[in-house]
C-alpha cells in the first residue's frame, strides 16, 4: 500500500537537500503530480523508491489521478542533463508505440506511466512474448533509435504487456541494432534468458546468425518471425 513519503528531502537524493528537494516538489505540482510515495523495493532510509540507478532515482506518484513513475536526476550524477536526454529519445519512442507513455518533464526530471511486472531476464514468458518484443525492436529499428541496452534483459518488462524501458543511452543510429541485439541475446549468448528460450523453441545457433544477418539487409520483421517459428 502506498504512503506519502515522511520527508520531502528524500527525492533530492542522495544530498536531500531541502532546497532543491523543494524546487522539485513545487515544479512536478505544477506539472499535476500531488502526491510522491514511499513504495518499491529500494530503501532510502526509512522511506522506499521503485528504482535506484547512477544516474537518477525513481519513485512512485499520483499525477491526475493516476499512478505514474517519477524519475529524478540524482544530485551526485556524473551525467547532467541525462534525463533530458532520455526524455527526448523516450518521447520519439512513444511517437512509435514504444516504451512507457512520456506525461511531462523538465531538465531534471520526467513523469511517465507506471508499470509493473517481471523483467525479461526473469524467464517469465513465451514464444509471443519474444515475437512481441521483437516487433517493437523492429519499430525502434525503422525508427532510426538504438536503444543500446537491449542486450541483458534488464530493460524489458514482460508484465501485463511488453515495454521496453529506459532510454538513457538511446541515440539516432543510421544501423540501430535492436533486433539483433536482443534476439542474439535470445538465441545465441550464453545467458539466463537462453536457459527459458531453449525450452519454448527449437533452434539452431548457426540458422539464427544467418536469419539476423538477412533481416539487416532489409529489415523484415514478419519473415525473421515467420523463419524462427
Amino acid at each position: 500500500m502506498e504512503t506519502t513519503l515522511s520527508d520531502i528531502r528524500f527525492i533530492d537524493y542522495p544530498s536531500f537537500s531541502i532546497e532543491r528537494a523543494l524546487l522539485l516538489r513545487n515544479s512536478l505540482f505544477e506539472k499535476g503530480v500531488d502526491n510522491i510515495y514511499s513504495f518499491g523495493k529500494v530503501e532510502i532510509g526509512i522511506n522506499r523508491a521503485i528504482g535506484k540507478g547512477n544516474t537518477s532515482i525513481i519513485f512512485l506518484g499520483n499525477y491526475k489521478n493516476k499512478n505514474v513513475s517519477i524519475k529524478i536526476e540524482r544530485s551526485d550524477s556524473k551525467r547532467k542533463g541525462s534525463l533530458k536526454k532520455e526524455a527526448f529519445y523516450l518521447i520519439k519512442a512513444n511517437e512509435n508505440g514504444i516504451g512507457p507513455k512520456i506525461y511531462d518533464y523538465d531538465k531534471e526530471y520526467f513523469i511517465m506511466e507506471y508499470l509493473d511486472g517481471p523483467l525479461l531476464i526473469e524467464g517469465k514468458f513465451d514464444r509471443e512474448d519474444i515475437f512481441d518484443i521483437s516487433r517493437q525492436c523492429n519499430a525502434l529499428d525503422n525508427a532510426g533509435i538504438d536503444h543500446r541496452q537491449i542486450q541483458g534483459g534488464k530493460h524489458i518488462i514482460c508484465g501485463e504487456k511488453n515495454v521496453i524501458i529506459d532510454f538513457e543511452k538511446a541515440h539516432f543510429s543510421n544501423t540501430p541494432k535492436n533486433v539483433t541485439s536482443f534476439l542474439s541475446m535470445c538465441f545465441i549468448s550464453d545467458c539466463l534468458v537462453r536457459k527459458r528460450i531453449e525450452e519454448i523453441f527449437e533452434f539452431n545457433e548457426d540458422g539464427i546468425g544467418a536469419l539476423l544477418k538477412k533481416y539487416k539487409s532489409n529489415l523484415d520483421i514478419e519473415k525473421l518471425i515467420e523463419s524462427i517459428q
